[in-house]
């Protein structure tokens, strides 16, 4: 009995290791991964280069300051909230029609948004900005479908989890160069983004309570329907509410309260233009392909919680860098270290957040788990966006928006007290095994 264990065991390895059936070549099989990895790669695209033109975009659409965190936050609302639905959707039909709708929709709407860079188009530039979410979330959801349906829990799956986790950096360097969820996080963000411009009247508390309702009654609907959006296993896995919301918590501080704002001090503290603050953050791509690298090899050796904590750690590493930053900073003292070492945060979380859901939900439920890890990354960036622009323009006082040193501080201190909570979230209470060779449970 012992004998046949063993043999069992070193066969799943083989399998999980080997070419999956699904490919007849190796060719196959990385043309297959390079699709399923555009939606990350779109995805950080289109947020980084709104990123490093903020104030360019503001000064187009001759908008204050106030409306910048809706520059993101239009795409990432609907990025974040479509991926729920277009990932259980992708479980139901055929996620390579969703994936050639998407393409074909991301380019219409891109084309849209290139001519409404104009005053009296804002609102159109807003919806061109929302409906490439949608398309983007689609893309991400569908690619992760597909993923956990070809891959078995293995070291194979690892790699190529890691490959598509290093999209991301990737893209941010590329970017830099050139019913009840939906209504609960359209409310709940644009009551926070609102706050600010709107000097948090009623109508905005008001949101932000309607927000948050919504999204409970999301979530009691969800634990009671036969085929609920999210596989009820998933929520009763030991340590998984804890785990996403330690990944909330890091990749939104690191994101939304640390990177977004970090731009605008090079470009309106430092006065660099975009297309050298562009160069600036190259270094990116480079570290997160590597931070890639290191993670595919060590989810084999290592309990993913170990790898958890050091990438919020890592996020830490952003507001910490740049805190003590002044006006005259260079960048090589400070910026590049910090762009260097703070990579390494999306690429091990996400890596290690991804291959422990798909792992532990049904093989239906691969495109809908997997969703969820690109719901949380996109809401929680949203989210502390907001909540830092409120924050800054609390602690500055002025119209306008106009953010000034102390208040860019603030804004990174609340991301570094974000990143270190998750942190902590991590280091006591999540536990994640190292990866082994199994089949997907049934």
């Amino acid at each position: 009995m012992e004998t046949e264990t063993r043999v069992s065991a070193i066969t799943r390895r083989l399998e999980a290791s080997a070419i999956p059936r699904e490919f007849a070549s190796f060719a196959e099989e990385i043309g297959f991964v390079c699709i399923c990895s555009m939606g990350q790669l779109l995805f950080a695209i289109h947020l980084s280069h709104t990123f490093v033109n903020q104030i360019t975009l503001t000064d187009a659409l001759k908008t204050t300051s106030l409306n910048t965190p809706w520059l993101i936050g239009s795409y990432l609302v609907a990025n974040g909230v479509s991926v729920v639905i277009s990932g259980s959707l992708a479980d139901l039909i055929s996620p390579k029609h969703l994936t050639c709708a998407a393409f074909i929709w991301l380019t219409l709407w891109n084309l849209i948004g290139a001519f409404s860079v104009i005053p009296k188009r804002i609102i159109l530039f807003f919806v061109a900005r929302a409906i490439s979410g949608l398309a983007v979330g689609t893309l991400c959801s569908a690619a992760m479908s597909m993923l956990g349906r070809v891959y078995n829990p293995g070291l194979r799956k690892n790699r190529v989890f890691s490959l598509m986790g290093a999209m991301i950096p990737l893209g941010f360097a590329i970017g830099f160069i050139q019913g009840a969820a939906i209504l609960g996080c359209g409310l709940l963000i644009f009551g926070l983004t609102q706050g600010s411009p709107a000097q948090w009247t009623p109508y905005t508390y008001t949101l932000v309570i309607i927000g948050v309702a919504c999204l409970a009654s999301f979530g009691l609907i969800e634990s009671r329907v036969r085929r609920p959006l999210i596989g009820n296993r998933l929520w009763k896995t030991p340590g998984f509410f804890l785990l996403i919301s330690s990944y909330f918590l890091g990749y939104g501080a690191c994101a939304g309260a640390w990177q977004f704002y970090a731009v605008r001090f090079l470009l309106t503290i430092q006065q660099k233009p975009p297309i050298i603050v562009a160069c600036y953050l190259l270094p990116i791509g480079v570290s997160g392909t590597l931070a890639s690298w290191i993670v595919s090899r060590t989810l084999y050796i290592i309990p993913g919680h170990v790898i958890m904590m050091g990438s919020m750690l890592a996020f830490a590493t952003g507001p910490a860098f740049f805190l003590p930053q002044q006006a005259g900073t260079l960048y090589w003292a400070l910026s590049f270290p910090c762009f260097i070492v703070s990579t390494f945060g999306p690429d091990m979380s996400f890596a290690a957040v991804s291959v422990f859901i798909t792992s532990n939900v049904p093989r239906s439920y691969q495109g809908a788990a997997g969703s969820l890890v690109i719901t949380a990354q996109n809401l929680s960036t949203a989210v502390l966006a907001a909540l830092g622009d409120t924050i800054g323009e609390k602690i500055t006082g002025k119209p306008g928006g106009s953010l000034d040193l102390m208040a860019l501080r603030s804004i990174w201190w609340l991301s570094l007290a974000t990143a270190l909570t998750g942190a902590l979230i991590c280091g006591f209470f999540v536990r994640i095994p190292r990866s082994e060779e199994k089949e997907h449970i049934s």
